[in-house]
């Protein structure tokens, strides 16, 4: 594959490990990969008072017997307009861990699968002068990637980082965090040099 520099000028050859681009698999791991993604990304701070917990008098509504309805002595229940919920949403945590052999398969995969698509680029690696949004723009528009871009480098400086701010279609994170889940939803997968080789160490292809 052709290594591009920053100018869109090809640099030089790489060959890209099988083992990472070239991997068959279920597509199960996949899913159950991105499920977990999104589980994880879940707040669960979604709550609803229940009738201990609404304000309200704790006066009995009215009397018990002789009046031809039924009995009550709260206001807070839940039949009643502004009472309590009943089994209504609680704080909770939505999230879980597959097992590290599952999450690999599934980020080699969806690698694999967007490699074949001809939406995998590398690039050498690069570093901004200044956090400057505009330059890392230039960057990726000479490099002809329109669409959302996926941008997985070795270590992000602090440049880099702060410069991607404001690039609503692009993310930046380090090769050795990426995810089946960013992998598949972004139109490009960016590759830097260094990044690749992280990419290696972290998915065991390369020690």
């Amino acid at each position: 594959m052709d290594v591009l520099s920053v100018s869109g000028a090809v640099k030089g050859q790489i060959q890209l490990p099988d083992a990472v681009f070239a991997k068959t698999g279920r597509s199960g791991a996949v899913w159950e990969s991105v499920r977990c993604y999104l589980a994880c990304q879940r707040q669960g701070t979604s709550c609803a008072k229940t009738r201990a917990e609404v304000s309200g008098t704790g006066k009995k509504p009215y009397r018990q017997k002789h009046t031809g309805r039924a009995r009550h002595g709260s206001r807070r229940s839940p039949i009643f307009r502004g009472g309590g919920i009943v089994f209504g949403p609680r704080p909770r945590d939505y999230s879980y861990r597959l097992p590290k052999k599952v999450r690999r398969q599934a980020l080699l995969v969806a690698l694999s699968a967007r490699h074949t698509e001809g939406a995998v680029k590398v690039i050498e690696d690069f570093e901004l002068s200044a956090a400057k949004t505009k330059e890392l723009a230039g960057v990726l528009k000479t490099l002809g990637l329109t669409g959302s871009v996926l941008l997985l480098a070795g270590p992000v400086s602090e440049n880099l980082k702060r410069a991607s701010r404001n690039i609503q279609l692009l993310t930046v994170l380090p090769a050795s965090q990426a995810n089946p889940y960013q992998v598949l939803n972004h139109d490009h997968v960016v590759f830097t040099e260094q990044g690749l080789k992280s990419l290696e160490v972290a998915s065991g292809v390369a020690t």
